[in-house]
């Protein structure tokens, strides 16, 4: 859909856009951040935080998520 065609509806793709991320958000110390956050805030590529989050043992903190290697 072509969003300068029908602006009317260019806040509800961005709200459905938000809402299938959060389906895939992750909690880190009590609060849900998605991928591209966390990436964000580590300043690393969305890969490299994906993988960072898939490969720590839960629960998740910051602490660790900044740790490039697992000990």
């Amino acid at each position: 859909m072509d969003v300068a065609l029908y602006p009317c509806h260019a806040k509800s793709l961005r709200r459905a856009g938000q809402a299938r991320a959060q389906l895939f958000a992750h909690v880190i110390e009590g609060k849900r951040y998605t991928t591209a956050q966390v990436a964000e805030i580590l300043d690393i590529s969305h890969s490299a935080a994906y993988e960072r989050i898939k490969r720590r043992p839960h629960p998740l903190t910051w602490a660790d998520l900044q740790k490039a290697r697992l000990p």
